[in-house]
């Protein structure tokens, strides 16, 4: 069986690949909503992946899980590679939820557009950083060390 940090990182990539597909289908509301809602949902899945294999490891004898970890890594190193991971990684998900709330107005009265198109500018740079930081924090989990 894979190891669940591997699993983690190629949901990320589906995820990924189907928000560029969402986004290429911005012209199709029911087809665009859909999947954007759907990557949302996965992502959010993703991170409690995520944390599950930080607990299990806890069991073995590590000693945080991954939401403790990451308070602290903020709090002592604000700078590292694991703080802006978990920021830009918190500014995803709240993209996405403003993302939905814009979208869906936007559908119903056709109004907000500007705002809509503004929050998705930041979320891609947002979640491509995200996406490509997870990997980075990732690999000594992967490599063993």
């Amino acid at each position: 069986m894979l190891p669940l940090v591997i699993i983690a990182l190629i949901v990320n990539v589906f995820v990924v690949a189907g928000l560029a597909y969402g986004i290429s289908k911005r012209r199709e509301p029911a087809i665009h909503m859909k999947v954007m809602t759907t990557c949302f949902i996965v992502d959010l899945v993703n991170v409690i992946l995520v944390e599950l294999e930080n607990w299990l490891r806890t069991r073995e004898g590590a000693s945080k899980g991954a939401v403790q970890a990451a308070g602290e890594s903020i709090w002592n190193d604000p700078l590292s590679l694991l703080s802006f991971h978990i920021v830009v990684s918190v500014i995803s998900i709240i993209c996405y939820i403003i993302a939905i709330r814009t979208g869906r107005r936007l559908f119903r009265t056709g109004e907000g557009r500007s705002i809509h198109r503004a929050n998705a500018l930041v979320f891609v740079v947002a979640r491509l950083a995200s996406f490509v930081t997870s990997f980075m924090v990732s690999w000594p989990k992967i490599c063993g060390s």
